[in-house]
């Protein structure tokens, strides 16, 4: 019985013998930059973190850069980088800014090697601005115009250099005596109809929170306020995209406007939280396709 089992081994172990493994293929390395934006104002007015990367047709990833991305891919190949941004101004939220086009380059990628990828984006040429660009800047001789929503007629927001983030910029300031401002932008004319996406870009400096609402109307219609987002507070200078497309879509309406509401809070003893407080805004953009 023994003899048996050591025959029918010995072509197994010849088998085995035999086998060689397959060499594992060595990945060529996407060292992917930064993307430069070549748009109205320099890059600093955008904040495109991260890169949706494509090479030959694979989806490989999407990944915060600058980035070192591993590819089974030699010589010849594409590579598209999409611009990508975090959504609402959620770390966790990210995803493709279809408003700005794609980076893609034919380039000779070598195995084992960093092969150098710069991207750079611009505003696809389809996509609309109910307001002019150098409008929403407040740096020219036109600037979007605010409506006063507050009942405290003390309160106003001002167009000054003080901490400016470029030039102009518009500056809301709230305190214990007049402890609340609300403005109402001109209107806009947006897609509702869910299909057509909407974004709204905005820069922004505050050391208290704020909120910022659409308000829907029709002509000769009353104004309906929809709740958006709830910005915290960045003593740096901070660009946030908010997607107004479900917003809008429930709305419904045929024209908005964009209405911040700046208000010192009270703790549990109904005192205020906070003295004063300042909320700086520019590069107020609406952008849709």
């Amino acid at each position: 019985m023994k003899q048996h089992f050591f025959k029918l081994l010995l072509p197994v172990l010849g088998a085995l013998g035999g086998c060689k493994d397959n060499p594992e293929q060595i990945p060529a390395y996407l060292d992917i930059k930064p993307f430069t934006v070549t748009e109205t104002g320099p890059g600093k007015w955008q904040d495109i973190q991260e890169g949706w990367v494509y090479v030959n047709g694979e989806f490989l990833g999407a990944y915060t850069l600058p980035a070192q991305v591993p590819a089974l891919a030699a010589g010849s190949s594409e590579v598209l980088v999409f611009p990508g941004v975090k959504e609402n101004g959620i770390e966790t939220t990210p995803n493709i800014y279809d408003f700005l086009t794609r980076y893609e380059i034919q380039t000779d990628l070598k195995a084992g090697e960093l092969n150098p990828i710069s991207p750079s984006t611009k505003y696809k040429t389809e996509i609309v601005f109910p307001w002019a660009l150098d409008r929403t800047t407040f740096d020219g001789s036109s600037s979007i115009v605010f409506d006063d929503r507050d009942a405290d007629q003390a309160t106003s927001y001002t167009l000054t250099t003080d901490g400016a983030f470029n030039g102009r910029s518009l500056k809301m300031t709230v305190d214990s005596l007049h402890p609340l401002i609300a403005i109402a932008s001109e209107e806009a004319v947006l897609p509702t109809n869910g299909s057509q996406q909407a974004w709204l870009e905005i820069n922004r400096r505050n050391d208290i929170d704020f909120t910022f609402y659409l308000i829907g109307f029709s002509n000769g219609g009353s104004e309906q306020q929809f709740p958006v987002y709830a910005f915290t507070t960045t003593d740096v200078w901070k660009k946030t995209y908010i997607n107004l497309t479900e917003f809008l879509s429930n709305s419904g309406e045929g024209k908005h406007r964009l209405y911040f509401q700046v208000q010192l809070s009270k703790d549990s003893n109904g005192k205020f939280k906070q003295q004063s407080g300042t909320v700086r805004l520019d590069n107020i953009r609406l952008v849709h396709f």
